[in-house]
């Protein structure tokens, strides 16, 4: 039975060789398909984001970076990663929340 590292290496080997295939592709695409061809832009998006997936799996002298992240960070990443689009109604409210925060705020007593 394997253990959740070598599942881990196996899985890390497999999404690096669809990684590299892919950016090979677009190379080739880049180089000898038609100027404004889809699949060379949909081969080269792919092979970035496996590339970056593959960054992300664990090796023997690092964990996962998937494993720092607590609940708490996953919502703040979340939430701006949605509020990003709507940045013109987010910094607004941001700065009303700052305002609040530094007025309600529990003060130190000395």
């Amino acid at each position: 039975m394997k253990t959740q590292f070598e599942e881990y290496r196996a899985r890390r080997q497999r999404t690096g060789a669809v990684a590299l295939i892919c950016l090979i592709s677009a190379l080739g695409g880049f180089l000898f398909a038609e100027p404004g061809s889809a699949w060379v832009a949909a081969a080269m998006r792919i092979g970035i984001v496996f590339s970056a997936l593959w960054l992300c799996f664990p090796t023997r002298t690092r964990p996962a970076a998937w494993a720092v992240f607590s609940p708490a960070r996953l919502v703040v990443i979340a939430l701006c990663a949605y509020y990003f689009q709507r940045i013109k109604w987010f910094l607004p409210a941001l700065a009303i929340f700052a305002l609040l925060y530094s007025i309600l705020r529990p003060r130190i007593k000395k």
